[in-house]
C-alpha cells in the first residue's frame, strides 16, 4: 500500500525516541521541579509549561499515531502491533490520566496532585520506552 514503508518506520522510529527523551526529561525534571515552586508563582508557571509542551509534544504525538497506523495497516507484525498499541495505550493515559491532573492542578495546586501526577506519568514514561525499543526493532528488521 505504501510505497517506501522504510522511509515511514525510519520516521515513526525518529519521533519514537524524539518523545522518549521528552517524556524521560518531563519525568525527571520537569514534573519535580513543580514541588519546588512557590504557590504564587505556581499557577502562571503552569499554565506557561502546558502551554509550551503542548505545542512541542502534540504535533509529535498526532504524527506517531498517524505513522503507527500506517506501519499498522502496511505491514503487520509484531512489532508493529506492539507500535500501534503503546501509543494507543499513551493517548489513552494522556486523555484521561494526565490532562485530568493538570486541569485539576490549574485549579488547586496542592502537593497530593503534583506527586500523582509525578506516579501516574510513568507509565508514560515505559510506554514511550517500549514503543521506542520496538520501532528500533522494526527499523533493524527492515534495513
Amino acid at each position: 500500500m505504501f510505497e517506501n514503508i522504510e522511509l515511514i518506520a525510519l520516521l515513526n522510529f525518529v519521533t519514537s525516541f524524539l518523545m522518549m527523551g521528552v517524556i524521560i526529561t518531563t519525568q525527571i525534571v520537569n514534573y519535580p521541579l513543580f514541588l519546588s515552586i512557590s504557590k504564587n508563582d505556581f499557577n502562571n508557571f503552569h499554565s506557561n509549561y502546558v502551554n509550551k509542551i503542548t505545542a512541542i509534544v502534540m504535533p509529535l504525538m498526532i504524527t506517531e499515531l498517524i505513522l503507527s497506523i500506517i506501519l499498522l495497516i502496511s505491514i503487520q507484525n509484531y512489532m508493529t502491533i506492539l507500535i500501534f498499541t503503546t501509543m494507543s495505550l499513551i493517548f489513552i493515559s494522556t486523555i484521561f490520566i494526565q490532562v485530568p491532573i493538570h486541569k485539576k492542578i490549574e485549579k488547586e495546586a496542592n502537593k497530593n496532585l503534583l506527586n500523582k501526577l509525578i506516579q501516574t506519568n510513568w507509565i508514560r514514561t515505559i510506554l514511550w520506552f517500549i514503543k521506542s525499543s520496538a520501532s528500533y526493532n522494526l527499523i533493524k528488521g527492515l534495513l
